[in-house]
């Protein structure tokens, strides 16, 4: 399998020089092993001293005992003069209390050791009593975007970025030109979903293993071992009802009833599956709290690979993708761009937008509608009307629809991931 240069990877180095603690964290399987070698090769490239430990292969070797006992092996084995190490931990989560592991030896080593860490949990990482507070800078490494996909899945090379305001005619030009061939591959990608090894590979019999064997891996490794669930036959069940639930309400009440789980029991797994980043629950927004609160967040999966796994969902034509598997879609798109905040909108009369950005002190409200017509929704209209200092424009995401109606923009979703908003 090739090497694929993620675009995360020149957002890391910026940060190389920097004393805090970059933690690279995402799914397993997302490629941070590759991705902390590249790390690891760009340093020894640029004559720095860089040394690279895999935690889950190496977590029996004395010096992961401890914070003090590590800092001296690497002072004794990796350390001459005033040289600067960079040391670099594959698989954080799975040293014993790694944030206060990491807390100590950044405090007592951070003029002369800089460390790269990546973990497939956020949950021991971030989640803990001993927070690394102001010594830590965070990433997360995705599955690959629609854009990493066509990146080596398509003939053509898509470099192209449009800014939303703006002129769309350079943008319908693009869709005129390219929308074909976006279209075939956005059903690939949502067939499929973003796991590199499952992307790359072309034979269709090895990308059902590959799938099969990551999800399974999954849960009997990070599930089974790492969080000692017992009843992993639940665990699956509630991960096969959200798959068939996305990009809809979250009623743990029902869920709980449904599949017989403990209200702390329905928690703890839904943490978990959070944690580990195979589903987030979008809260949602609000100023208005007697009017505009929902307790209930929105519940979506994080790769459409999964829910292929867990319902057999495939489609053979654009036009048949489901609107939910579309949302859910958008979702993913929206949710990885570092700068934005991300809401869904619903009020108390039920008055539904599909996610609210947030970017700075603007507001932009955008509503997936997958099918062909153009309008703009009566709960957009309403919420211009009531943020209407924040909200300047909102967007419309279609099938394959394009332009503009005063201050709604009409974008196909093959574009959503070439757009900046």
């Amino acid at each position: 399998m090739r090497f694929v240069k993620r675009k995360i990877f020149d957002d890391v180095i910026k940060w190389l020089e920097d004393k805090r603690i970059i933690i690279i964290k995402g799914a397993r399987r997302t490629g941070k092993t590759t991705l902390i070698n590249q790390i690891k090769d760009y340093l020894q490239e640029h004559g720095k001293k860089a040394v690279l430990f895999s935690a889950d292969q190496e977590l029996d070797s004395a010096f992961f005992k401890n914070s003090r006992l590590f800092w001296k092996f690497l002072s004794d084995q990796y350390l001459q003069g005033e040289e600067r190490l960079y040391c670099l931990i594959d698989e954080c989560q799975y040293l014993p209390g790694a944030p206060l592991f990491l807390k100590t030896l950044h405090d007592m080593a951070s003029d002369k050791l800089k460390l790269v860490v990546t973990g497939s949990s956020s949950l021991d990482l971030l989640k803990t009593k001993e927070p690394l507070t102001g010594r830590k800078i965070d990433f997360t490494l995705e599955r690959f975007s629609f854009s990493e996909y066509l990146d080596f899945s398509s003939q053509c090379a898509y470099q192209e970025q449009f800014s939303i305001p703006g002129d769309m005619g350079p943008l319908q030009e693009f869709h005129e030109l390219y929308g074909r061939d976006l279209e075939y591959h956005f059903v690939q990608y949502i067939n499929w979903g973003g796991y590199p090894e499952v992307c790359m590979e072309k034979e269709i019999e090895r990308k059902k293993s590959y799938l099969k064997e990551i999800i399974q891996s999954y849960v009997e490794k990070d599930v089974s071992q790492f969080f000692r669930i017992g009843d992993v036959s639940k665990f699956n069940a509630l991960a096969r009802l959200l798959c068939h639930q996305r990009s809809r309400l979250l009623n743990r009440s029902e869920v709980s009833n449904t599949l017989g789980l403990h209200s702390r029991t329905l928690e703890n797994y839904l943490n978990i599956l959070e944690g580990t980043f195979i589903i987030t629950l979008l809260r949602p927004f609000y100023r208005n709290i007697r009017k505009e609160l929902s307790k209930m967040p929105k519940v979506f999966v994080n790769d459409a690979g999964i829910i292929r796994y867990y319902t057999g969902t495939v489609f053979s034509d654009f036009n048949l993708v489901d609107g939910s598997l579309a949302e859910n879609f958008v979702f993913g798109q929206l949710s990885t761009k570092r700068d934005l905040e991300l809401f869904y909108y619903r009020t108390i009369s039920k008055s539904e937008i599909d996610f609210i950005i947030r970017k700075g002190t603007r507001l932009i409200p955008v509503e997936v509608k997958f099918k062909k017509k153009m309008s703009i929704p009566v709960a957009m209209k309403n919420f211009f009307s009531n943020y209407s200092q924040e909200a300047e424009y909102g967007v419309v995401v279609t099938k394959d629809l394009i332009g503009r109606t005063r201050d709604v923009y009409f974008l196909p979703v093959v574009l959503l991931d070439f757009v900046i908003f």
